[in-house]
């Protein structure tokens, strides 16, 4: 049975023998026409030399061009908190295009339900005054760095090595310079940076934020006291998602809450992946932090192309006031409209009752794994919370990872050789052993993954 209760025609038993013929030739031909995949990085995202070409989608489960079923725990990389093709989330998009565009016209119509949406994002959100809607999470990044920048009337916005922002020139790549000469601008490095480094930046790129290693408080007051008031915005992931699932250290958050006051430099979380995959407060309601802005995408829409910037309404309504420019003919789209606002609905019912659920899945799975590993002889640990973890091979900790010197002992090569294998074994992992979880996900889900990862572990 699916996830959604219809048949799955489940073909699992005969997992281990995939056939890949077809997937094979598509991606010889994929390779004729485009440049690479969809979205890249310096490290490949595909687990297989070859391309997976699907062909169908259904709650936690996904199919191939060869009729290769697998259990999905990558989620588009966020997004499909809902899981695939959940009903009540399919029907409302398309009772949506019975009736509706999907563009109406960007600044010039809009829909009852922008304000609906609204409502909902200023109630769940700690920080959301007013709203901003934006197309995708790199957008939302650069619109909130914009009124930053508008509201103080400063120049610098500081950043935090491995946190990751969109692919846009001022927030991609570099690394921090441990003993910068003057301003603590990032540095190119392309060793270093093995995942964002790119050729073809403006060449002043990096020199419009100072980029700071993270959880290290000394470091930000040391910075913040010569470079203070020429700082206007502070963004950052509080749930460090793209690298590890770092945390910020006790304190951290809150020390750097004054800083900004002090200073008075615009506090920005950046709750792309974070924002109603753990929760509907986001990581800022999970760490009680509340930000002056912050960046929503990914899971907020289901899966539909949707952000949003929210935060306090003096900044926000300076493009009301028209002080600063935020147009584009998709922002707000009727059809991410009613996407986040069904998603939204199905996350917030019974008091969050789904995310309850999914974390009691999400924990017959981490302790599954943790268990499987002693088993096997392997060390490893579980990084991360509710709606997305870590599987760290090499790495013997209990509590919270925080910086990168908790992961000094990460065995690489065996979280790619784990990669690999549970791919073969129809689960799919994101790169770099990330999970993210939906609410579709079951516990005979949980069943098979483990089998799946009993096996792998014994193969490495």
């Amino acid at each position: 049975m699916s996830p959604h209760g219809g048949d799955s025609n489940s073909t699992w038993e005969g997992i281990l023998i995939m056939g890949h013929e077809r997937n094979l030739k598509l991606t010889k031909r994929f390779n004729e026409l485009f440049a690479g995949g969809h979205s890249n990085f310096r490290i490949a995202i595909e687990a297989s030399e070859h391309r997976v070409f699907l062909t169908r989608a259904e709650g936690s489960h996904l199919w191939d061009v060869d009729g290769n079923e697998y259990i999905d725990y990558l989620n588009a990389m966020g997004p499909t908190i809902l899981g695939h093709r959940h009903p009540e989330y399919t029907n409302a998009l398309k009772d949506h295009l019975g009736v509706m565009s999907t563009a109406i016209g960007s600044g010039v119509f809009f829909t009852p339900q922008d304000v609906e949406l609204a409502e909902k994002l200023v109630k769940h959100i700690p920080c959301a005054e007013k709203v901003k809607l934006c197309l995708s999470g790199s957008e939302a990044v650069q619109m909130a760095i914009r009124l930053g920048r508008a509201y103080t009337k400063r120049p610098y916005f500081i950043r935090f090595g491995d946190h990751y922002h969109g692919w846009l020139d001022n927030v991609i790549g570099g690394v921090v310079d441990e003993h910068p000469a003057g301003k603590p601008f990032g540095v190119e490095n392309k060793e270093l940076d093995m995942l964002c480094h790119t050729e073809g930046k403006s060449r002043g790129a990096l020199q419009e934020s100072f980029l700071l290693p993270w959880n290290d408080i000394e470091r930000l007051e040391e910075v913040l006291k010569t470079y203070g008031e020429e700082v206007a915005i502070i963004h950052f992931e509080g749930i460090v998602f793209n690298h590890f699932a770092l945390m910020p250290r006790p304190g951290f958050l809150e020390r750097m809450r004054e800083l900004c006051t002090k200073y008075g430099i615009v506090m920005s979380m950046d709750e792309v992946i974070s924002g109603f995959r753990v929760g509907l407060g986001g990581a800022q309601g999970y760490l009680g932090i509340t930000p002056d802005l912050s960046t929503f995408g990914k899971a907020m829409a289901g899966g539909i192309p949707f952000s949003a910037v929210v935060g306090k309404a003096d900044i926000l309504d300076q493009l009301k006031e028209r002080k600063v420019l935020g147009p584009g003919t998709f922002n707000g789209h009727p059809l991410g409209v009613r996407a986040a606002l069904t998603t939204l609905s199905v996350l917030e019912r019974g008091g969050g009752a789904a995310y309850k659920e999914m974390a009691k899945v999400q924990k017959r799975l981490t302790d599954g794994l943790s268990d499987l590993a002693k088993k096997h002889g392997i060390t490893m640990s579980i990084q991360g919370v509710t709606g997305g973890f870590f599987t760290l091979f090499g790495v013997e900790k209990t509590g919270h990872a925080y910086t990168n010197d908790d992961l000094k002992d990460l065995d690489i090569w065996k979280l790619f050789d784990f990669w690999k294998k549970m791919q073969e074994e129809g689960i799919i992992v994101m790169a770099g052993g990330r999970w993210y979880m939906s609410i579709a996900h079951t516990d005979k889900d949980i069943d098979r993954t483990l089998e799946a990862a009993d096996r792998s572990m014994a193969r490495m």
